[in-house]
């Protein structure tokens, strides 16, 4: 049975001469592997094109209950982006998102909230015309609400600390090292309290932002069984932070 869905592109591997392997959050079928063949035949209508990672794409796909690897009948843009893939910082946070979602999700079970908050954000940095410096931080806490593990707590001169490995704000430092130092947990709350429109205000320099990024992967490391290294660090890191 064929059945219509929404879906962003995560992970595509080649398989055989023309086939290929996609991973793909779907809006109706959360975290599916499909198998496409003859993508990349000169008469194919599903060019490799609409596999690039991020893409929002409209699926015609058949989901069975048996086996791993499903199939996709029919693949087109969505939403295709105006400014991500010819902007140097924007396309730099794209790769660093698909990474840490690739990373991060592991949902086979549609999860609507989700895919819907992932398709905003994704649009809204594609049309965003101020400054995106923020944005993959704002991102990833944001994110953290769907994973289950949201920072708990509000940041207050008693409660000065995040305790990154209980996920919420304390008034003594915990006897492990997994803790925000006062000024980065002061900076994570400003973030917890500001939407994507607002946080080209929250002001910060080169060494502050580095430090939270670092400090939300490491984050996200305790609380995601074998979520390991993010690779894209590298390049964000000679592009914004």
């Amino acid at each position: 049975m064929l059945h219509k869905t929404l879906g962003i592109v995560l992970h595509t591997i080649k398989y055989s001469e023309s086939s290929l392997i996609t991973k793909i959050f779907t809006r109706d079928f959360g975290l599916q592997s499909y198998i496409i063949s003859g993508v990349r035949n000169k008469k194919s209508k599903n060019k490799a094109s609409l596999f690039q990672p991020l893409a929002i794409v409209e699926l015609v796909v058949s989901n069975s209950e048996k086996g791993n690897l499903q199939r996709i009948s029919e693949i087109n843009m969505h939403y295709p982006y105006v400014d991500i893939p010819y902007n140097i910082s924007k396309s730099s946070i794209a790769l660093f998102i698909n990474e840490v979602l690739f990373k991060a999700i592991n949902v086979e079970h549609p999860d609507v909230n989700m895919f819907d908050f992932l398709q905003s954000s994704l649009q809204i940095l594609d049309l965003d015309h101020k400054n995106c410096s923020n944005f993959h931080i704002c991102f990833m806490i944001q994110m953290s609400r769907f994973l289950g593990f949201y920072p708990q707590g509000k940041y207050s001169s008693q409660h000065s600390l995040f305790d990154m490995q209980e996920g919420r704000y304390v008034n003594n430092l915990p006897s492990h090292s997994y803790c925000m130092s006062t000024q980065q947990s002061s900076l994570l709350s400003s973030f917890i309290n500001t939407g994507y429109e607002s946080i080209h205000l929250i002001k910060m320099d080169k060494n502050q932002r580095k430090d939270l990024l670092a400090n939300l992967i490491t984050y996200y490391r305790l609380h995601i069984t074998f979520f390991g290294e993010i690779k894209s660090i590298q390049i964000l890191e000679e592009v914004i932070i």
